[in-house]
């Protein structure tokens, strides 16, 4: 169809979309949860390479949109998004309320900051060049954590549909929602728990049709004491459910065809 999409991990939780139109010779670039700084945390930072290469990029205004579905630091570190302002002051920022708010606290003249409000209870549509982005707020896995506003984000782009739900907990309204945007996601891009969970995976297996997932957001191997990591690759690679084998994110900077 003259269309090429990849997924660039850039660590831990980090995602940039590109949709590249090889007839056109154009192309479209959105970053999710890209920056992420938690030193000594659970879940490993960004690598400085990536960062650098991320800003550069921001510089270049090869990447012009960053959506950060929540404040947690293994998802979003203010002092990087401020440094890529400075490196455009046009970057468009999609995120939650806090999230906007820590932003607004660094860089107070930044213009193009979107926040979702945590009340919106309908989906929030944005249109971007060479594709479109719906949002819908959701509750964060962990009782500890179910304060904390997450945006679940659903991505129409070059011929596919795809879902990178943030930290959502793995309930039956998520996939609800989801399903109601649409009910065929052909890439899923999210952390293991909601594939490495089997009550996670019946209710996708209920409410989606699933092509393919990306499975990202896993601790620091050091860190893994419970072994989260090898548990989910074992009830991936063992359920018989009818749900795809994801591809396992283990490498950062490796860009996949989608």
């Amino acid at each position: 169809m003259g269309t090429e999409m990849t997924a660039w991990h850039t660590g831990n939780a980090g995602v940039v979309i590109l949709v590249t139109n090889i007839e056109e010779k154009g192309c479209a670039a959105i970053g999710f949860d890209v920056f992420a700084k938690q030193p000594g945390g659970i879940y490993p930072d960004t690598p400085e390479a990536i960062r650098q290469e991320l800003l550069r990029d921001i510089r270049k205004k090869k990447l012009e949109t960053l959506v950060f579905t929540h404040e947690h630091a293994d998802h979003f570190c203010p002092e990087d998004v401020a440094e890529a302002l400075k490196m455009n002051p046009d970057l468009r920022i999609i995120s939650t309320e806090e999230t906007i708010r820590r932003i607004r606290a660094l860089e107070p003249e930044a213009g193009r900051l979107t926040a979702v409000a945590a009340s919106e209870q309908k989906y929030r549509v944005v249109s971007l060049p060479g594709m479109r982005l719906t949002l819908f707020n959701s509750i964060h896995m962990g009782d500890r954590f179910a304060d904390i506003q997450n945006l679940v984000c659903l991505l129409d782009a070059g011929g596919k549909r795809l879902m990178l739900p943030g930290d959502a907990r793995p309930e039956k309204l998520l996939y609800e929602r989801a399903a109601a945007w649409s009910k065929k996601i052909d890439w899923l891009i999210g952390p293991f728990p909601l594939m490495g969970l089997p009550s996670s995976r019946r209710l996708i297996a209920r409410y989606m049709e699933l092509g393919h997932v990306l499975a990202i957001h896993f601790p620091r191997p050091d860190k893994d004491t419970e072994g989260w990591r090898k548990n989910a690759q074992h009830i991936c690679e063992t359920a018989d459910d009818g749900l795809p084998v994801p591809v396992f994110g283990d490498e950062p900077g490796k860009r996949y065809e989608l």
